[in-house]
């Protein structure tokens, strides 16, 4: 379904949020990682849903961590297979 791989979205995460890449850990969330801003939740979910095809909903949304929104996202058969 996905057109990314889990690696590949982390790293769309970490250009967003604008970390170095290969920084940003699943128990990364937007008190850790200053970047992660309403703003950036918006991109996020831009690219879920034009890369996943997948609308966000109360799961996404409520998703706290990095590892929060890879699981939901993961449950959802979002990735492609590497």
């Amino acid at each position: 379904m996905g057109f990314m791989t889990r690696p590949e979205f982390v790293r769309a995460m970490e250009e967003i949020v604008g970390v170095p890449a290969r920084s940003l850990r699943e128990q990364d969330t937007r008190e850790t990682v200053a970047g992660w801003t309403s703003l950036a939740d918006v991109q996020i979910f831009t690219l879920v849903t034009s890369d996943f095809g997948i609308e966000p909903d109360e799961d996404l949304i409520a998703a706290e961590s990095v590892g929060d929104l890879l699981g939901v996202l993961d449950v959802k058969g979002a990735f492609r297979r590497a």
